[in-house]
């Protein structure tokens, strides 16, 4: 089929990006053709159209180039890629525009993402030799990491923590992960410089597939990303995706957002890179104890030096995102504007720098010392990018008046054109000595100086430079080199303007570029003072205090708090808990109502150790904690419905984790393991569970329970310590108090909590008569079944528990029709079979025990045979009650038996 040279490019181009959208720039259009314009126009919502493709109309849809990004963005966030076509050639007369792929837009490697608080990240898996190499950065700030994995499982729990968009893997490898996976074909033999420093050759060529992606998609220098952090589990505290989210460190369980979560709580950082560094510190707290009381120190002479703390937020809070900016101005996409918030950005790091100085710490001292001012580039920038700079360069005023003369000029004429045409008017008049000479201008010969007929027998228009234009009836036109200058400069200014600006724009970007280094440097070390001052104004608001650390192996927490809860409660409304194990103990033992604090307590150690091993301050009057390595969490019920895994099935693999996974030195949270199971399996694994942790692993536990059976192993082993979160019960109404005590609690107060959530009062009244019945001993939980309406009607009729009268006659006619229901089958069944041993009874008297052996010994011609037949013959069968078949049955035996 025959198509117009346009579609046929258009087709062309597709061929290599099936997969994708693309985006085909048409002037100030893109425009999609084919199938990606009918799937677009439905996406999009936007009208589908026909074009002229030659042999046939094609399908049509289109978006304005300038509001693209936000059609984008849809596509995107739904999954879609897309491929940005551009024109990259200047349109010729009788030939096609060369056109070509600029850009992949993916979800890794969206660059428009509004969230700037959080990394966008891209990822490359790469398997070899047994193990998976793993490498993630986020093209817009530079921050990359790569590590090296064991399983499949570790893989999908880094892809949840860290949030990643897309993977790329090569295209013979199979990732069992759920994520946005793409495959590409590369050579595995790819040499990067940006990763010659890493040793190990295998993750070398799996930042090597990385960076080739982001090259050949983008078009972009890689060498800007900084150098790839290479991690380990033992480098940080080691949280799976499951714990992470069960705690809320950096998100809340309801809907995945940052509101509620322990980050939210901390988070007063004034820069988006600070509260980026927040998170992954939050995400990845220290094992060093050095590292961890170097942050404390610098934590603790930010709270003593309030006003000048305040001094440096308030200069914080005029600093841009360094990392977004150094790296859109290595990929060539840097707006003015951006540049201009960049010199704004660097006018204040010689403030922040003057301020630190000024403290007496020696570490924040250190700190300024490293400060790079960057005075050069803000010079640079100070006579280059004009206070008015807007996004585009189209906006003009972009560039300086004083940094290029030439376009200083066009400017000058731009703006004060009619001042120099009455200037040279002036002049010439003074010079001809003729009054009435004008400067004009008309479309068709644009400026001229114009002489009366008069006037010209005083000049010779040769000796003063002019050069005839035309010639009217009273006076001649002439045009000058100065004034020819002056027109062109006028009248071509704009475009002029436009033109040098872009030149000299781009010559601006260039010389930045070779300062990235240096501002990634700055933008470390600001967001770094940005989470220290934020971590401060935390624990000076919420009275934080500051943590100690022991090899003791003794948590020692005196009146710690939730750092969540204690923010959504009134001031005097929080009940603050001790937390003590000493060295000879591993486990406690909680037990206590639903709803008391259990997992709220159990949460808060956990949550208090992480803001610890950051390096910040902690909610409690005093704190006393070993090092944790590890922290594992089961709290809550959840599926894994995808994976086809129930919720005990979810519990039993997060419990096979934490257990295979700990160390002596890690810390265990688990809140009623086993009640997704039976009763006696349930206490069964629990007991074995923590029999395990005590006996095997010997680390910190915390470990809640309704098995009030388990409360005794605190009397069988050492090790283990019973705690109880305490209520009480007043007038029948339970009461939480929220404090921790020591011992197991002395009930469950279930069926109270269930009054709490006003569960019908039947559902309550039955409960309770049942519970009385079990708690006796006398009788099985099987032989209560039908008997809790009896006792209920007998405790309403009594007045025990309703007494509202109205209530109270409504729900005693309702359990009396169900017991006379119940009273009613019974005596139906009880009545059938009494009647079927009565008949059964008849027929062994009558055939003197021997009904079993009866013979029919007749033929066809006999007359019981016809008796038999006539019988049966008119017996309807399905209408034949019991009673009847058995009255029938006794009347055929009797006609046997005779003559016998």
């Amino acid at each position: 089929m025959k198509y117009t040279p346009m579609i046929e490019q258009y087709l062309k181009i597709k061929k290599d990006y099936q997969d994708m959208f693309l985006f085909y720039r048409l002037g100030d259009f893109y425009e999609l053709f084919f199938e990606d314009a009918t799937r677009a126009s439905k996406i999009l919502e936007i009208t589908l159209t026909a074009r002229d493709g030659g042999a046939e109309k094609v399908p049509m849809c289109g978006v304005p180039f300038h509001a693209a990004a936000n059609y984008i963005d849809v596509l995107v966030n739904n999954g879609y890629k897309v491929a940005i076509c551009e024109q990259v050639s200047e349109p010729g007369q009788g030939k096609i525009v060369e056109r070509k792929v600029v850009q992949v837009i993916t979800p890794g490697t969206y660059m428009n993402y509004k969230n700037y608080d959080e990394n966008n990240f891209l990822a490359s898996a790469y398997k070899k030799d047994g193990n998976i190499y793993f490498a993630f950065c986020d093209i817009m700030t530079g921050d990359s990491r790569c590590t090296i994995l064991k399983t499949m499982d570790d893989l999908q729990d880094e892809i949840l923590r860290n949030n990643i968009k897309e993977i790329i893997t090569i295209k013979d490898q199979e990732l069992n992960v759920s994520a946005y996976i793409t495959k590409v074909e590369v050579d595995e033999n790819i040499e990067k410089e940006k990763t010659s420093n890493l040793s190990d050759s295998n993750l070398r060529i799996c930042c090597n597939i990385l960076l080739d992606y982001i090259e050949k998609t983008q078009n972009k220098d890689v060498n800007s990303l900084k150098n790839f952090e290479v991690y380990f589990k033992d480098k940080f505290v080691y949280m799976t995706n499951y714990s992470l989210k069960n705690l809320e460190v950096t998100q809340n369980m309801a809907n995945g957002g940052k509101k509620g979560s322990l980050l939210s709580i901390i988070d007063k950082t004034s820069t988006a890179a600070g509260a980026r560094k927040l998170k992954k510190w939050l995400e990845n707290p220290l094992l060093n104890l050095k590292e961890i009381e170097h942050r404390q120190e610098i934590v603790g002479d930010f709270v003593k030096h309030y006003f000048e703390k305040a001094d440096v937020k308030t200069n914080l809070k005029e600093v841009y995102d360094l990392e977004r900016i150094s790296t859109k101005v290595s990929y060539n996409i840097v707006s003015p504007k951006e540049l201009l918030n960049l010199k704004k950005t660097l006018e204040k790091i010689p403030s922040i720098k003057n301020i630190l100085l000024s403290f007496n710490s020696k570490k924040l001292v250190e700190i300024a010392n490293k400060i790079d001012e960057l005075e050069d580039l803000h010079e640079y920038l100070e006579v280059t990018i004009n206070e008015e700079a807007g996004q585009t360069v189209k906006e003009g005023n972009v560039i300086k008046l004083g940094f290029n003369s030439e376009l200083d000029s066009y400017k000058n004429a731009s703006k004060n054109g009619n001042r120099i045409l009455l200037e040279i008017e002036e002049r010439e008049k003074n010079r001809t000595g003729i009054k009435n000479l004008k400067v004009g201008y008309n479309k068709i010969f644009g400026y001229f100086i114009e002489i009366s007929k008069v006037g010209l027998r005083t000049i010779d228009p040769t000796e003063l430079g002019y050069h005839r234009k035309q010639t009217l009836s009273n006076c001649e036109r002439f045009i000058s080199e100065e004034l020819k200058e002056v027109e062109e400069h006028i009248v071509n200014s704009k475009a002029k303007i436009e033109e040098l600006e872009l030149l000299l724009f781009q010559e601006v970007k260039m010389k930045i570029h070779s300062f990235i280094p240096r501002l990634q440097r700055v933008a470390n070390i600001l967001s770094d003072i940005d989470v220290f001052v934020s971590l401060s104004d935390v624990a000076e608001e919420y009275s934080y205090t500051k943590p100690k650390f022991n090899n003791d192996n003794i948590i020692d927490i005196i009146e710690g708090r939730h750092p969540i809860v204690e923010r959504n409660v009134s001031d005097d409304g929080y009940i603050s808990n001790d937390c003590k194990v000493d060295k000879d103990n591993n486990i406690l033992l909680i037990t206590g109502p639903n709803m008391s604090g259990k997992s709220t307590y159990m949460r808060q150690l956990a949550l208090i150790v992480i803001l610890a091993q950051i390096g910040s301050f902690v909610p409690a009057t005093s704190a006393n904690l070993p090092i944790f390595d590890k922290i594992f969490t089961r709290i809550g019920a959840s599926d894994d419905l995808a994976g086809g895994k129930s919720t005990f099935m979810v519990e039993m693999i997060e419990a096979k984790n934490a257990l295979v996974e700990s160390t002596a030195n890690s810390l265990l949270i688990f809140d009623e393991i086993g009640r997704g199971t039976s009763t006696y399996d349930g206490i069964a694994l629990a007991q074995s569970i923590l029999e395990y942790i005590n006996e095997k692993i010997k680390c910190k536990t915390l470990f809640s329970t309704h098995y009030h059976e388990l409360t005794k192993l605190e009397n069988r082993m050492s090790g283990i310590k019973n705690i109880h979160v305490s209520a009480k019960e007043d007038h029948g109404k339970l009461i939480f108090l929220y404090k921790i005590n020591d011992g197991p609690i002395e009930k469950s107060y279930g069926i109270h909590v269930a009054q709490l959530a006003h569960l019908p009062e039947e559902v309550i009244v039955v409960a309770n008569n049942i519970l009385k019945e079990l708690e006796s001993g006398n009788i099985g939980s099987g032989d209560l079944i039908g008997k809790g309406y009896y006792e209920a009607i007998e405790n309403i009729r009594e007045n025990q528990v309703v007494k509202d009268e109205a209530n109270q006659k409504q729900l005693v006619q309702h359990l009396e029709k169900k017991v006379q229901k119940e009273l009613e089958e019974k005596l139906r069944l009880e009545y059938e079979e009494k009647l079927q041993k009565e008949l059964e009874n008849k027929v062994k008297e009558k055939t003197n025990g021997n009904y079993k052996k009866l013979q029919l010994d007749f033929d066809n011609n006999d007359e019981k045979f016809e008796f038999i037949k006539e019988k049966l013959t008119g017996l309807n069968f399905l209408e034949t009650t019991p009673i009847e078949a058995f009255n029938l049955l006794y009347e055929l035996q009797q006609k046997l038996n005779e003559g016998r």
